[in-house]
């Protein structure tokens, strides 16, 4: 496993303090929705959910979370120094699982256009103006799929933590739709904050970061789709037959705390990502599975989004881990049984 996990902290403690100011003044973009059936969202404690396999994801799929979703775009872009980290070279055909607003889909399409890149999600709220070798469609990638076996030379997944319930099942049909040769690419957060500023690393018990990334974990073990995906990804893959499995774990910056450029505008950009999503990133987990008022949830997001907003004034150096693991079907793989031998009237052609 290689470890990216050492940033040096900027001196300039007054300058630090003047660029945490701009962070906390962020706005919301709207998204422009595809029209389609399974627009009949679900409306909760003021914010808007997917209608198709309701219940299945915590996030909300409105405005203001979809203006988050495009930011922790650019973190993750960022930390990575692009799109993705497997070795693919000229990939024909993409698969996006968990797209979310199209963003990745998008950017992928644009950067290959050879390529067909297909994203998918529960929600239809990417937008229409998009690249011609790109598409989506709503569909519920926790379910048996329905593309053809051998279909895709790179599939993609992010941040799909508390969305999956097996994640065996799940690396299973990523494996069956991946034609040999081709990667598997999963890129996940923690969901837990370090602060190498105080001893061990760890922040204090009764902290408010602390206990919502808690609580966060104990609701999405009592939905059945756990948030540590993240600490077994690698053996997952090895498990399921992949080969050449990478893992590089990335130490995010949240706040613009590191000395370095690069890492200061990630963590300027981090900052700015946790605070959009505070509330939409808990809200319906503390509410559907710990018994917890609407209410309550958002007493202690404000105390969140307090303790962030007291960052600026401390020389914390607060950040999160982004693990990325890839790996590649063997390119001697022999066809699973089924995978070639079906009935061809069970797979829909694209029209």
């Amino acid at each position: 496993m290689d470890n990216q996990l050492w940033i040096e902290a900027d001196s300039d403690f007054e300058e630090v303090r003047s660029q945490y100011d701009s962070c906390y003044s962020s706005g919301t973009d709207n998204t422009t929705t595809i029209a389609s059936e399974v627009t009949n969202y679900k409306f909760e404690n003021g914010r808007r959910y997917h209608a198709y396999s309701e219940g299945q994801y915590w996030g909300p799929n409105d405005d203001q979370q979809n203006n988050q979703l495009e930011i922790f775009h650019q973190v993750f872009t960022l930390v990575l120094g692009g799109l993705f980290q497997a070795p693919i070279q000229n990939p024909q055909n993409v698969l996006d699982l968990g797209t979310g607003t199209g963003i990745w889909a998008i950017e992928m399409a644009d950067l290959f256009p050879n390529a067909e890149v297909l994203g998918n999600d529960l929600s239809p709220v990417q937008p229409t103006w998009i690249p011609a070798n790109c598409t989506f469609e709503v569909d519920d990638f926790t379910k048996p799929w329905l593309h053809k076996p051998q279909t895709f030379d790179f599939i993609h997944a992010r941040s799909l933590h508390g969305c999956c319930s097996s994640w065996s099942s799940l690396v299973s049909e990523v494996y069956k739709t991946l034609i040999p040769g081709g990667w598997f690419e999963n890129v996940e957060t923690t969901v837990n904050f370090y602060n190498d500023s105080l001893p061990g690393g760890d922040l204090p018990t009764d902290s408010a970061l602390n206990r919502w990334c808690t609580l966060t974990r104990q609701a999405g073990e009592r939905c059945g789709r756990p948030f540590d995906s993240v600490l077994s990804m690698s053996k997952v893959l090895k498990d399921h037959g992949f080969t050449n499995v990478n893992e590089t774990v990335y130490k995010v910056p949240v706040g613009p705390w590191p000395k370095e450029k690069r890492l200061k505008t990630i963590g300027k950009y981090n900052l700015v990502n946790i605070l959009e999503a505070s509330e939409g990133f808990c809200l319906a987990l503390f509410t559907r599975h710990l018994g917890w008022t609407a209410a309550k949830a958002r007493e202690l997001i404000a105390e969140v989004m307090e303790e962030l907003r007291m960052l600026r004034d401390s020389r914390q150096e607060l950040y999160i881990k982004m693990h990325v693991v890839y790996g590649q079907r063997p390119e001697s793989d022999q066809p699973l049984d089924g995978e070639i031998d079906v009935d061809s009237a069970y797979w829909s052609e694209p029209l």
